[in-house]
């Protein structure tokens, strides 16, 4: 059945087939000054009639004609044209041409358009989400199809690293090392706290990359807290989502110099990157890139247009066919182009302006997700309850101890912990007894490990294995004969648990790298403890060959064994009535050194060949210097 509408709409159809022309006219006027009413009236009775019609015969009969004729007049109205679209391909070809027809003709009544402004109007509160639009009062936006990392029901592991600092290459670095810490914890979610006037392009550009590639497998947040400015915007625009506080600004992230002024060639040539950049971020996060653009460029004018077909609504670069119709002040005046489907609605962001945003001019422009409003006992308490998470944050603030760590765990300060803990090794394996070289050494290990396991990067299993590689060599000094597996066993051990130490693995993962910067991390750390290692040897042959020579340095260091012989005895020595053949009871176990009593006098003995426990008679072979080596004696 035909819609069921007032007189006046059934006026033009009698009027039609009567053959009134007078008539038809005025019922037509009467029908087109109904606006939208007579657009849902006219598109129902055109579906309608055209679902009838199937021949020639059908069309004369059924009004079709002078329906098509009427959304004609009314083509400026989206549903009216997506009707003619739609007719365009009815299976009667006469109808097709009647449909053609009526697209091309000039419209007679148009939509009011919303009056234009200067800046947004759309509140953060107008704009809904359904399936892949953004609906909004003036139209909808296309919703960017966006992949970020995956953020589990409860989040159980979240950090929060603060910016509240002019960026330099010093946050650069701090932001860097706390990433790393991030990543071998297992981060799940990363909230930069910002509020910052913003800094230096180079370590900005080097924080953007930093979250865009070696944290995409972590959901990070820009909390805007007041200030997200210059290149505070462009660290916030590589996060996966920005957040704002009530009070909070973004955008204006155009480069100036101190004490001069960029023009030309100098000026394009920092800009293209930076709008490089942010396009690329925009893109990747789901933001508008000519929004983006104009926080760069003040030469750049962004316009909203509107589809009058679809009602598609969108943010664009201004072009030639749009600046007709902007006057001098920024503002739209003029009519619209009838031929076009896109008109011209406001002008965004006026040409000598830069994009700066207030938190619901953030929100109605798609950069911020939502507003929150910090609690001053708990700031981050809405934040963390919309990301459901679990329990309270980890806080990555620069103190004195985090500064310490810093310090610990620097490249330089690596690699000289490493030169002093195996120097000391050396001294104390050469020298009697345990005294300060030994403690040096184990002070310096402790401090290699402990600095990297409490900031994250170093694993418990990680510190065992080295641990049981220093077992190992023990072993295989003070227990075996000679150097065998343990040894060999020991040394692998240590060095699986020094490499594993460098690279940042979460828990429970290999410690692989698996992003630019854990390879980067692994490179450094690995060169800076080849040369800690190649200047721990060249201090122990220095002092090997040196010391041993000087009067006081030389009681530090064990003598080296004399050839084998008699060697020089003096007259009160007790060795002298300990010759060959002499026979004796091990009183310290010999491996190979160990202690030998020889009637009342205990005396240095050399164990030939296996380990002699003690207990055991043992007979002298013969006698070197101030030192026998003996055999143990067959028992009977």
């Amino acid at each position: 059945p035909l819609p069921n509408k007032p007189g006046r709409y059934q006026a033009v159809i009698r009027a039609d087939r009567a053959g009134l022309s007078g008539e038809y006219e005025q019922a037509t006027r009467a029908v087109l000054a109904r606006g939208e009413e007579a657009v849902d009236f006219l598109v129902n009775l055109a579906e309608v009639q055209a679902e009838r019609v199937r021949t020639e015969k059908d069309l004369s009969g059924s009004g079709l004609v002078v329906t098509l004729n009427l959304l004609g007049r009314m083509n400026a109205y989206p549903r009216a044209r997506l009707t003619l679209e739609r007719l365009r391909a009815h299976p009667l070809e006469q109808v097709r041409r009647w449909a053609e027809y009526a697209l091309r003709r000039t419209p007679q009544t148009r939509p009011t358009a919303p009056a234009p402004v200067t800046r947004p109007s759309a509140r953060a509160e107008e704009r809904r989400v359904r399936g892949d639009r953004i609906v909004t009062p003036r139209g909808w936006f296309a919703r960017p199809k966006v992949k970020r990392p995956a953020l589990p029901a409860k989040v159980t592991r979240a950090f929060v690293i603060p910016i509240r600092e002019e960026i330099s290459t010093k946050t650069f670095k701090a932001l860097r090392r706390k990433a790393l810490r991030c990543k071998a914890a297992g981060a799940e979610l990363i909230v930069l706290d910002m509020d910052t006037w913003g800094g230096a392009v180079l370590p900005a550009l080097d924080i953007a990359r930093l979250l865009k590639h070696d944290l995409a497998d972590i959901y990070t947040v820009c909390f805007v807290r007041t200030r997200g400015v210059s290149a505070g915007a462009l660290i916030a625009l590589a996060c996966d989502e920005i957040v704002m506080t009530p009070v909070g600004k973004l955008g204006d992230c155009a480069p100036i110099v101190t004490g001069g002024k960029l023009e030309g060639v100098e000026r394009e040539k920092i800009e293209s990157v930076l709008r490089k950049e942010l396009e690329e971020s925009a893109r990747r996060n789901g933001y508008c890139p000519a929004l983006a653009v104009s926080m760069v460029s003040y030469d750049r004018q962004v316009l909203l247009i509107h589809n009058r077909i679809t009602g598609e609504l969108r943010y664009v670069l201004n072009e030639k066919r749009w600046r007709g119709r902007i006057n001098t002040h920024g503002r739209v005046e003029g009519p619209s182009d009838p031929d076009s489907e896109w008109d011209l609605l406001e002008v965004v962001v006026a040409k000598g302006e830069l994009l700066t945003m207030r938190p619901e001019e953030a929100v109605a422009m798609g950069f911020a997700s939502r507003i929150v409003r910090p609690d001053p006992q708990r700031p981050y308490r809405a934040l963390l309850k919309h990301y459901n998470v679990v329990g309270e944050p980890v806080v990555l603030t620069d103190n004195w101890s985090e500064r310490l760590v810093a310090l610990l765990t620097s490249p330089a300060v690596f690699g000289f912990l490493m030169f002093v803990a195996l120097l000391c090794a050396y001294v104390e394996v050469n020298t009697p007894g345990f005294g300060v070289p030994g403690a040096v050494a184990i002070a310096c290990f402790a401090l290699l490990f402990g600095s990297r396991y409490l900031t994250g990067l170093a694993n418990w299993w990680e510190i065992a294995v080295f641990a049981l590689g220093v077992l190992l060599l023990l072993l295989e000094v003070f227990v075996t004969p000679g150097f065998g597996v343990l040894g060999v066993a020991g040394i692998l051990a240590c060095i699986v648990g020094l490499l594993a130490m460098v690279v940042p693995n979460p828990p429970g993962r290999l410690p692989w790298p698996d992003s630019p910067l854990s390879w980067s991390v692994f490179e450094t750390g690995v060169l800076s403890m080849l040369l800690g290692f190649a200047a721990a040897v060249i201090g122990a042959a220095t002092l090997s060959r040196f010391l041993p020579k000087m009067p006081i340095a030389s009681k530090l260091f064990l003598a080296p064994p004399e050839p084998p012989g008699e060697g020089a005895v003096g007259e009160r020595s007790p060795f002298r009535a300990v010759g060959p053949g002499a026979v004796g009871v091990v009183e310290a176990t010999c491996r190979p050194v160990g202690k030998v009593r020889f009637g009342e006098e205990l005396l240095d003995a050399q164990a030939d060949g296996a380990v002699i426990p003690a207990g055991r008679k043992v007979r002298v072979l013969r006698r070197e210097g101030n030192r026998v080596v003996v055999e143990p004696l067959e028992e009977t």
